[in-house]
C-alpha cells in the first residue's frame, strides 16, 4: 500500500486528493493506517499544506463482514459472507474515534453491513468533537 501511494504522490501529472481505505475489517483498516503513519516520507508528502489544509486526506470505510478464510474460493462458496455480531454502532464508533484521534482520518463512512445507525452515531458523536471530520453514508 505505502509504495503505491508514494509513487502516486510523486507523479507531477497525477493529483492525489485522498487515500481511502474501503471494504475491509476495521482491524485491517487500523493496521493499514498504522503502516501509512509509520512511513515518515509518506506522511511528510501527505501533509504538505495547500490552501491552508492537508494536501492528502485520509478516509476509512470499514465493513461488518466476518473474516474471509485465506483458502476461500468462489467455487466453494455457498452463500454471502456472514455479518459480524460484535460490531454494533458503539463498537464501530470506537474504531472511528481511534482513526480520527490517532491517525487523523478526516473522511468516515461504512461499507458492507455498516448501517444507517452506525453512520448516525458517528455523525452525532464525532461532529460535536471535531469540525474537520466528515461522515458519509
Amino acid at each position: 500500500v505505502v509504495v503505491v501511494v508514494v509513487v502516486a504522490l510523486r507523479l507531477p501529472w497525477f493529483s492525489v486528493l485522498a487515500i481511502l481505505l474501503n471494504c475491509a475489517e476495521p482491524e485491517s483498516i487500523t493496521m493499514a493506517l498504522k503502516q501509512l503513519h509509520a512511513d515518515s516520507e509518506l506522511m511528510e508528502m501527505m501533509n504538505i499544506q495547500q490552501k491552508g489544509r492537508r494536501r492528502v486526506l485520509l478516509g476509512a470505510y470499514a465493513n461488518r463482514l466476518t473474516p474471509v478464510a485465506k483458502d476461500w474460493e468462489l467455487s466453494s462458496s455457498d452463500g454471502p459472507q456472514p455479518m459480524r455480531s460484535d460490531l454494533g454502532p458503539k463498537d464501530y464508533l470506537s474504531y472511528a474515534q481511534q482513526w480520527t484521534n490517532q491517525y487523523h482520518v478526516q473522511l468516515l463512512g461504512g461499507c458492507c453491513g455498516i448501517t444507517p445507525k452506525h453512520i448516525a452515531l458517528l455523525h452525532k458523536e464525532l461532529s460535536s468533537s471535531s469540525s474537520s471530520t466528515t461522515t458519509s453514508p
